[in-house]
């Protein structure tokens, strides 16, 4: 994931044509909403700030009725034969009145989201998400049409999001791990996208009449339903601390702190932590782009970008509590397979531009897209991350000068010294695109200054196997003048180039109703194998920090950090 903090490349007034110094980066890793009484919203309304809501949300998924295969799809023979040596699967008498048990998964002897249950893989299970907090909950009992989970989440709120709950069918036995696959193969099926999806249900909760929704919703993108309770409770305004959460593993480090895997000890939710310490920041005149990440996590209520649920401070460091998305970096992925196929990368490509231009309607430029950025969730949409270098505050016409980003993917505008606009984030879409189709950045060289010539003077080339629609997109997006860019107009422009438009409806992307063509492996909401066992494998501590003597005048620059919005929209937990 990106929690490593690494480096970028950010330097305030130089440019390419004004500097030598620049070194090869490393080949490796380079630089481092709708209600079950109103399902169909006006979709424009995603422009929206997200609605001040704090408190705690109870879901509680009970059971299924008249699930089907999609059409055409047999039953899985490991489903068939699980089965016939099981042909009733009655609830257990310990589980049928709750679904929680006391265990000791607290200290990590079950990875499966803190609580036992009786797996029967065979039958469906259901992703439930909230605000892009992600709980796998397998079924105790029932059939393969009407399965039953009898299960309880309490979700934290700082905003309005939907409620998420997709049910999918294993095709292997438990001892496989969803998305499992073979290194090496290929073929038109996608690596990992082995469970069938049954469809979901979707819907935004209603948090001010406090009342208990207690309905079968019916099934979107196949048969039948799915019973829910929901009740809200609002927050009573108490301010978070480090002693808030539980620390469980380190998942990230870098110069200015550390990411770990948290989980709230209220709720019981899984996060992931961003300390930084301020005294590094300062001294490195970094507050004003850490700032400006808050601000932005702040703003933004997109499903296609990590959410931030709060932050806090204390004295020494700052906070920032952020969905923990456990699918694996894009890199990760694009390197183990090499390239994606045409359908696959635009489904991506899509899910970004969505998130880019949500980004642009706050008058935000984003700079740093690479795949080290983009995560996958549990179900496999993508998730924009890391914000520390955006811009804010860029309209339309709106230029700046910072160089930053990374190298495979500066735009020529940046390297040239001339001042660019919000239409650099097109330029980099236009790169990301082609690196997934290909395998590599459209001008890449090992030798940084080579590359950086290459952008700005060679000739952009395509491999045969590159369609002439994607062919088409990539020449107007990478065009180097960028007043005569792709999307220099705004997103929409992008959206009606045919290699988009004759395959993706963007309503429904929004609205998460297109299932997306791969599925991660990913064993549980929990789960963090596809993270570096460097980081991993670390005991997770928040780390004394000596009194570094901070003037009041410079904490005075960190006012107004601390972010768990209250019912009266103030912010709670100040250091």
């Amino acid at each position: 994931m990106s929690w490593k903090l690494g480096k970028k490349l950010k330097d305030s007034g130089s440019s390419f044509l004004g500097s030598k110094t620049h070194s090869s980066p490393d080949p490796g890793s380079r630089s481092t909403t709708p209600t079950p009484r109103n399902p169909n919203p006006n979709p424009e309304e995603h422009h929206a700030p997200p609605v001040v809501r704090t408190g705690m949300l109870k879901i509680r998924v009970t059971a299924a009725k008249g699930l089907s295969l999609p059409q055409g799809v047999p039953i899985p023979p490991a489903v068939q034969s699980a089965l016939n040596a099981h042909p009733t699967s009655s609830l257990s008498s310990s589980l049928s009145t709750s679904p929680r048990i006391a265990t000791g998964a607290r200290q990590g002897s079950v990875n499966r989201d803190s609580l036992q249950r009786k797996q029967l893989w065979w039958l469906p299970y259901v992703v439930l998400e909230f605000d892009k907090n992600e709980v796998l909950v397998d079924a105790l009992g029932g059939n393969l049409d009407g399965p039953v989970w009898m299960y309880s989440a309490t979700f934290d709120v700082s905003r309005i999001s939907d409620i998420a709950i997709t049910a999918y069918l294993r095709t292997t036995g438990s001892g496989h791990r969803s998305g499992a696959s073979t290194p090496g193969q290929d073929g038109a099926a996608d690596m990992g996208n082995a469970d069938l999806c049954l469809g979901g249900i979707r819907f935004t909760p209603e948090l001010e009449s406090g009342r208990l929704l207690d309905e079968w919703i019916p099934i979107q993108g196949g048969s039948g339903a799915i019973h829910v309770q929901v009740s809200f409770k609002p927050a009573q305004g108490q301010p978070l601390t480090i002693d808030s959460f539980e620390l469980l593993k380190v998942i990230g480090k870098g110069s200015f702190g550390k990411v770990m895997q948290v989980r709230k000890r209220d709720t019981l939710r899984i996060y992931a932590l961003k300390t930084i310490r301020k005294a590094h920041i300062v001294s490195r005149s970094e507050v004003t782009h850490t700032l400006a990440e808050r601000t932005v996590l702040a703003q933004v209520n997109c499903p296609f970008i990590v959410p931030l649920k709060f932050s806090f401070q204390s004295t020494e460091k700052l906070y920032l509590v952020l969905a923990f998305i456990n699918g694996g970096e894009l890199f990760h992925h694009l390197q183990r397979e090499g390239k994606f196929n045409e359908t696959r990368s635009r489904f991506y490509a899509a899910e970004l531009l969505m998130a880019l231009e949500h980004l642009h309607s706050f008058n935000v430029v984003y700079r740093d897209l690479k795949p080290e950025n983009i995560l996958l969730d549990y179900t496999g949409h993508i998730a924009l991350c890391d914000f520390g270098l955006c811009k804010l505050n860029m309209s339309s016409t709106d230029t700046t000068n910072t160089f930053c980003g990374t190298p495979e993917y500066l735009a020529p505008e940046l390297l040239s010294g001339h001042g660019y606009t919000k239409a650099v984030d097109w330029w980099t879409l236009g790169v990301l695109l082609y690196e997934m189709l290909t395998g590599l950045p459209p001008f890449y060289d090992e030798n940084t200054n080579e590359m950086y010539r290459k952008i700005l003077s060679d000739p952009l080339r395509f491999p045969e196997e590159v369609s002439s629609e994607a062919r088409s997109l990539l020449t107007q997006l990478l065009n180097r003048d960028p007043t005569r860019r792709l999307g220099v107009h705004g997103a929409q422009e992008i959206r009606n180039h045919p290699f988009f438009s004759r395959h993706i409806d963007f309503k429904k992307l929004w609205q998460k109703k297109i299932q997306p063509p791969f599925k991660p492996a990913v064993a549980s909401a929990i789960d963090t194998s596809n993270f570096d066992e460097e980081f991993t494998s670390e005991v997770p501590l928040d780390s004394v920090v000596d009194d570094s003597h901070l003037s009041q005048t410079v904490q005075q620059q960190f006012e107004g950090f601390s972010w768990s919005v209250s019912p009266l929209g103030e912010s709670v937990g100040r250091y």
